[in-house]
């Protein structure tokens, strides 16, 4: 027998979602900022814009674009040691999805979100949900 514990299952779950979740969040993101000015430009007057904030509108879809890809990175780099058991980074990356979430409602709220980056979050939020379960807690007070 050995004297290193299970990995409870919630945590390795947890894991595996903010993997998926930041995965999503870095290709929603990379989407938003290498799509065409033009096309964003025509879609938006298109869907009626104002013509004088089309320029603004594209600017802020990069910008969250930007914010995105960057979450996403943060995400994926601060599961791996969340994964392994050190309770800082579990309070940093639950931290990190649960304002990005508020973020995105918010500007979901307002009509300046995207629905897809909103989901990718709500992904976050369950891999934040499960690693402060009552089964997991024992693997980050460890040690």
């Amino acid at each position: 027998m050995s004297d290193t514990p299970t990995r409870p299952r919630p945590v390795d779950i947890a894991y595996w979602l903010w993997l998926a979740g930041a995965a999503l969040l870095v290709l929603f993101g990379l989407l938003a900022v290498t799509t065409s000015g033009s096309a964003l430009r025509e879609t938006l007057a298109d869907r009626g814009a104002d013509p004088d904030s089309v320029d603004a509108l594209v600017l802020l879809l990069r910008g969250s674009g930007v914010v995105s890809l960057l979450v996403g990175v943060g995400v994926g780099l601060m599961s791996g040691p969340t994964r392994a058991g050190d309770p800082r980074f579990r309070r940093a990356v639950v931290a990190l999805s649960v304002v990005y979430t508020l973020i995105q409602c918010a500007l979901l709220l307002t009509g300046l979100g995207q629905a897809p980056m909103l989901m990718a979050s709500i992904v976050l939020l369950a891999a934040s949900v499960l690693v402060y379960l009552r089964s997991a807690t024992g693997w980050f007070a460890r040690g």
